[in-house]
């Protein structure tokens, strides 16, 4: 099990443990209203105007006296005011952003809300809100789980660990005085200045192999980006002959080979980058076969073959290996929402979004605007990859396509038509029709969005 693993468990746990809590009944109804103030106040709410009115209408039906009356249904109506006469299903949205409120409560009490004497939850499977009074539960269960990993419990301080790692792997090299140096950075800053330490004894060539690799994949998105791709694949191949022994070249390549082939119409070129994405793919899982890399490099490459059940699997036991690694998420986006398992590309999409607005992923709002489009919800659409814009995510053909679908779908036929031809200046030439179809799963789902290209006059270059 991972670090990462093990804080998400004793997380579950502290929302789980029936013998250390207060539960709703002996919670006042003044200390619930506090208790959602402080969601409503984090500050990975802003701009979330509906997840707020979900979370605000749950909790005010609970203190009504309504909370086993809530449904997705009533969710529907009461705080989105849709019903399923729109010609799509409103409860399917409920659903995608109870998801999200999950997730957000999860982080809002690992970071900020970690002290709250007073926490909320909503449990899987259903909508009502449960209040704990966790107070005492933190220290309790990082101790109960400690030891059933053997660990001391100082060890979960970040000054214990940084200070344990840099004494038995640093110091016999006379080493001693980065203790020091690392004490006062972040966690992740701290992880990553002793991953390149250790490297670094390796050899300088593996630290400057590991580098490139890590400055070449945040560039692989977008995927239909051809000569993004060829620059990218030039790199991870540079870093395969500077260390051949580092996995992270062959998992890079094989990610930018399975895009190139994903964007190429069937071919025997087509055929040739699969094979050599699938080769490079397995050479990455034989050397690190637990890093989360090399499972989504491997995942990525099956669906380039077209086998999006294994894709699926692969991918989600990469986010699993390491599920804070934003790539990696990235790529089980795509995998899920270019198979129609829409809600999991939500899910996947929207977790790093509630923790952090900065560019270190690419794909991730694209890929939510896109899903929303499938799921019906045009507006969301339009505004996640208007986000994307704004905080300089790379755009690609299909990007400014599904813009254009979703305003056409809202009917706002003057702003789809200026948003088809700002598409057709910059990618006069792009097979959007090819792109779509190739890389969904079920064709339906190209075609939702080129029927309404067409309605706004857009005609495939491919006559």
């Amino acid at each position: 099990m991972t670090h990462g693993e093990y804080r998400r468990d004793s997380r579950a746990d502290s929302c789980k443990n029936k013998n250390m809590v207060r539960y709703s009944k002996d919670i006042s109804d003044s200390e619930k209203r506090t208790a959602l103030g402080r969601l409503l106040a984090d500050a990975h709410l802003d701009g979330s105007d509906r997840l707020q009115a979900f979370l605000t209408y749950i909790v005010e039906e609970e203190l009504a006296g309504r909370g086993d009356q809530i449904r997705s249904k009533t969710i529907a109506q009461d705080v989105y005011d849709r019903d399923t006469s729109e010609g799509t299903d409103p409860e399917n949205i409920v659903r995608v952003d109870a998801r999200r409120l999950r997730q957000f409560l999860e982080l809002h009490y690992e970071g900020i809300g970690k002290d709250d004497p007073v926490r909320m939850c909503i449990d899987s499977g259903g909508y009502r809100p449960r209040f704990e009074n966790v107070s005492e539960i933190g220290a309790v269960s990082i101790s109960t789980n400690a030891q059933r990993f053997g660990l001391p419990i100082g060890a979960f301080t970040i000054g214990a660990v940084v200070g344990a790692l840099v004494a038995v792997g640093l110091a016999q090299d006379g080493q001693e005085t980065a203790s020091a140096e690392v004490g006062g950075l972040s966690a992740t800053d701290a992880n990553a200045y002793l991953q390149r330490a250790a490297i670094y004894e390796k050899s300088p060539a593996a630290l400057q192999a590991f580098n490139l690799a890590q400055q070449a994949r945040t560039m692989i998105f977008p995927i239909f980006d051809r000569q993004r791709q060829l620059l990218v694949l030039s790199v991870f191949e540079g870093v395969i002959e500077i260390d051949p022994e580092y996995f992270g070249g062959y998992a890079g390549a094989a990610q930018a080979l399975a895009s190139l082939a994903v964007i190429t119409p069937p071919s025997d070129a087509k055929t040739e980058y699969a094979d050599a994405a699938m080769k490079l793919a397995s050479q990455a899982v034989s050397l690190a076969p637990d890093q989360a890399w090399s499972q989504s490099a491997k995942s990525w490459a099956f669906f380039a073959n077209r086998d999006y059940d294994a894709a699926l699997q692969l991918s989600r036991r990469a986010s699993k290996l390491d599920p804070n690694d934003g790539a990696v998420l990235d790529f089980l986006g795509a995998v899920a929402m270019f198979s129609g398992e829409f809600e999991e590309a939500i899910e996947t999409a929207d977790r790093l979004s509630l923790l952090d607005s900065s560019n270190q992923r690419f794909a991730n709002r694209n890929i939510s605007g896109a899903t929303y489009f499938h799921l019906g919800d045009y507006q969301t659409t339009v505004e996640r990859f208007e986000e994307a814009k704004q905080i300089g995510d790379p755009l690609s053909a299909p990007s400014l396509a599904y813009v254009t679908a979703a305003l056409s779908a809202m009917g706002q036929d003057r702003a789809a038509k200026a948003k088809l031809a700002e598409l057709e200046r910059a990618w006069p030439e792009a097979p959007i029709d090819a792109m779509l179809k190739s890389i969904h799963k079920d064709v339906e789902n190209a075609e939702a969005v080129l029927r309404e290209l067409r309605k706004q006059g857009w005609v495939s270059p491919e006559r």
